[in-house]
């Protein structure tokens, strides 16, 4: 494993000239993935999910800690992506999986890579091992069964594919399935939750008692939090390494640390009579003298359009109200109830700040979105900063 001290000097810090930053705590994502080892026991291994660019925290340096972190797989979305991964130096030999359907015309690169591949048709199957044969290479399939998510998948009571595999049974790396309401609160979500678990365990069974052993994963982040006996031969935590609960309610311990912090500061403070109004379509008037702070970062970076007239963020560790409406760089907040506050004060608006925390589950509520959304969102020009704390 790496050593966390020297973590922080292997990464690109950022050097730009930017007053908005996307801060990655490092050291956060290692409590998240320790206390996940530790909740599926020794026998179960990690695959890290870093799709979308790590769910917009950096897929490199993420999965960089990751691995070192204990993950021992790396899961992504697309074929870039995982080509991406594979061309960089230290992910030669990691194992890759791209969880999401791909073409046919994706199989060549992604046999030569030696990187697993989700299929969920006889075509795309028939075509993998068709191409790992004239490559002379073995196909690293995992079969995913639809257990009642309606996605990609053979449905779970369809075992065709069995028969193109007679031939070549080593291909069948691994078995695996998604739920679908793993992360939902409700009676009906935990039991239709057992119900696809328990249609992928027969599945598993069907495919036993045709001779192969292949590996079983299943379990997301809303199984390993909620879901006790799920866990197979791996997990495959998405949001939860980055310390956000999915379902958007904490359990009561609360193990997760949140990893990002978006923070920002005041670029321009107004002085504002009873009657102006504040932003485009003026959907905010002043009833009093106001002093209205100016935070540079908007809808461009990444902060959504939603959270006009919504929600706070936090200065000198207490909230200050969003006021009118968000724009591409910019959007607008009150500071009635900040008299000291003086340009350049830091503004947080995911994150903690002196004690103080505006978590990306509660902020996402605000929004009327899910916390997914929120940090996959956050654009390019708002540069990363990596640390191990």
């Amino acid at each position: 494993m790496a050593d966390p001290a020297i973590l922080p000097q292997a990464l690109n810090l950022s050097g730009q000239h930017r007053s908005a930053e996307v801060l990655i705590n490092l050291g956060a994502l290692a409590h998240n993935i320790h206390w996940i080892q530790r909740r599926v026991g020794p026998r179960c291994m990690v695959m890290a999910v870093v799709k979308a660019d790590g769910y917009g925290h950096g897929t490199k340096e993420i999965a960089s800690a990751a691995l070192a972190a204990g993950a021992c797989a790396l899961g992504v979305a697309t074929s870039d992506e995982a080509l991406a991964l594979r061309e960089t130096q230290g992910f030669e030999a990691t194992p890759i999986l791209v969880m999401a359907p791909t073409l046919p015309s994706e199989a060549e690169p992604l046999q030569r890579a030696g990187v697993g591949v989700a299929v969920g048709s006889n075509l795309v199957l028939q075509t993998h091992l068709n191409v790992a044969r004239r490559l002379g290479v073995p196909a690293r399939l995992h079969v995913q069964l639809d257990t009642g998510i309606g996605r990609d998948g053979f449905r779970f009571s369809d075992f065709s594919w069995l028969d193109l595999l007679s031939s070549a049974p080593e291909c069948l790396e691994a078995m695996f399935t998604h739920f679908a309401v793993a992360d939902g609160l409700s009676p009906e979500d935990f039991e239709f939750t057992e119900l696809q678990f328990s249609r992928f365990i027969d599945g598993a069974q069907r495919v036993r008692e045709a001779g192969h052993e292949p590996i079983l994963h299943a379990a997301n982040s809303g199984a390993i939090l909620r879901h006790h006996g799920m866990e197979c031969h791996f997990v495959r935590p998405g949001m939860m390494l980055y310390g956000v609960d999915p379902s958007g309610h904490r359990l009561p311990e609360d193990p997760l640390q949140p990893v990002l912090t978006l923070r920002s500061r005041l670029a321009a403070i107004r002085e504002m009579e009873a009657g102006d109004t504040i932003s485009y379509a003026r959907t905010f008037t002043v009833p009093s003298h106001r002093r209205i702070g100016i935070v540079p970062l908007g809808y461009g970076d990444g902060f959504p359009v939603a959270f006009s007239n919504k929600g706070h963020v936090l200065l000198h560790g207490r909230p200050a109200p969003i006021r009118g409406r968000v724009c591409m760089d910019q959007f607008m907040i009150d500071l009635s109830d900040h008299p000291a506050a003086v340009l350049g004060d830091e503004v947080v608006i995911y994150g903690e700040q002196n004690g103080a925390s505006i978590r990306l589950e509660d902020a996402a509520k605000v929004a009327g979105t899910i916390p997914y959304e929120l940090t996959c969102s956050l654009t390019q020009r708002l540069p990363r900063v990596y640390r191990y704390e």
